[in-house]
């Protein structure tokens, strides 16, 4: 069974711009898994493997668990979640879910358009809470307290109505919500590099390198591309990603092959191959430095179950 890639027009419709979901997962043994529809955007899944499936997406989202316990496995680490969890998940990521201590979980899901982070970025004139999302190899996670996880629920479950009801006012305020939520936890002048908006011409450098004939050429054709010395553009990166050239490109590397092998049945050799590895030993290092298992068995995880939540 391949893995799951979902997209908008498969897995959900966006006619206020996002869609807001609840659900809650529970585990039984001695029957068949499934999910049924309670209501609108109301959804149980009663679930007999240990886990969901691995998925990826083409749309952003987050999540906040409202309560019980569950495991969050994503780019093959492992986050322990409890209820006031919040978490952000990137086009990017492969994540599912996995039981923890028996306990059932209830959470809302927000999906949203990608177009609304490139509409707040223009709007503030500066994508540093951007970089902050799309960043980390593992999304990032914040813990909210239990007054902020019951306000943030309320604020979710009245905009699930408004979108179906009013659904021009529902694409506003999810609008300033989304913006709220951003900027509330990704504009954080103590973390590195905040404030500082990337030179332009190191923007485009960051864009050309996801293409896969630069990710190929790798370091060397980083430096060709850069209109910059190498020890200057080592310096850059250093202030404005605090990781090397080399780290970098490695990451990239990495994570694209992540989405190739848990989408596609291409041999693990001929992806590595083709994103520019010429040893398949140090692939399989890095591929563990960073997801924490094989190639290998995060094709097979990604493969053993089949709803995707």
């Amino acid at each position: 069974m391949n893995a799951i890639a979902l997209t908008q027009s498969k897995f959900t419709s966006f006619p206020a711009g996002a869609s807001i979901t609840f659900h809650r997962l529970a585990w039984e043994t001695g029957r068949r898994s499934f999910s049924m529809n309670a209501g609108p955007d109301l959804h149980y899944h009663i679930l007999v493997s240990d886990a969901t499936a691995l998925h990826t997406h083409e749309f952003a989202e987050f999540f906040l668990v409202i309560t019980g316990k569950i495991k969050h496995i994503i780019n093959g680490e492992c986050q322990l979640l409890d209820a006031g969890t919040l978490v952000f998940i990137r086009p990017t990521d492969v994540h599912g879910f996995e039981q923890r201590e028996g306990s059932a979980c209830e959470l809302v899901n927000v999906s949203f358009k990608l177009e609304f982070l490139r509409d707040l970025s223009n709007y503030l004139g500066n994508d540093f809470f951007l970089r902050r999302y799309t960043g980390p190899v593992t999304s990032p996670i914040f813990k909210l307290s239990l007054s902020e996880t019951d306000e943030l629920a309320t604020q979710l479950i009245r905009m699930n109505v408004l979108q179906h009801t009013a659904e021009d006012l529902a694409r506003l305020k999810i609008k300033v919500l989304v913006a709220d939520i951003f900027t509330r936890f990704f504009l954080d002048d103590k973390s590195t590099g905040a404030g500082r908006a990337y030179p332009e011409w190191f923007e485009q450098l960051i864009i050309e390198m996801e293409k896969q004939e630069n990710l190929y050429g790798g370091l060397e054709c980083m430096k060709e591309l850069a209109p910059r010395t190498q020890a200057h553009l080592c310096k850059c990166f250093r202030l404005y990603l605090d990781k090397t050239p080399t780290e970098f490109i490695n990451e990239l590397r990495i994570k694209r092959a992540a989405k190739q092998i848990v989408e596609t049945d291409d041999k693990i050799l001929a992806i590595a191959l083709d994103l520019g590895f010429t040893s398949l030993s140090r692939f399989h290092q890095l591929f563990k430095k960073y997801y924490g298992t094989s190639p290998g068995k995060y094709r097979l995880m990604s493969r053993q179950n089949d709803i995707p939540i």
